[in-house]
């Protein structure tokens, strides 16, 4: 037999006995962060007029509500990304009622 026939034959013997597996990769995609509200938040007010809230964790964003003693109505500070530095406040105290003060406050969130 020849060399070349030989090379065939072993080839063919070895491609019967070892079992020949291709495995197809796929990247199997980021898992998704699951959307969360702020966390790590705290609130409070300051001198009677002034309500605030501050986050710093979490994903969405936050503000600070207050029921001031002048309306009975809820007053609002602006939405805010979480931070270690930045807080979101709303004043009761205004030039139309400068004895205004804050009554009830927390804290409204939504997920990001």
């Amino acid at each position: 037999m020849s060399t070349r026939a030989r090379v065939a034959v072993s080839a063919a013997l070895l491609l019967a006995v070892v079992p020949v597996t291709f495995t197809v990769g796929s990247a199997a995609p980021a898992e998704a962060r699951e959307p969360s509200p702020p966390t790590n938040c705290s609130s409070g007010v300051n001198r009677r007029a002034q309500a605030w809230a501050m986050c710093k964790g979490g994903y969405g964003t936050f503000r600070v509500w207050a029921r001031c003693n002048w309306s009975a109505s809820t007053v609002y500070g602006p939405w805010m990304a979480p931070s270690t530095v930045r807080s979101s406040s709303v004043f009761c105290a205004t030039t139309g009622n400068p004895a205004g003060i804050v009554m009830a406050y927390g804290i409204q969130k939504r997920d990001g």
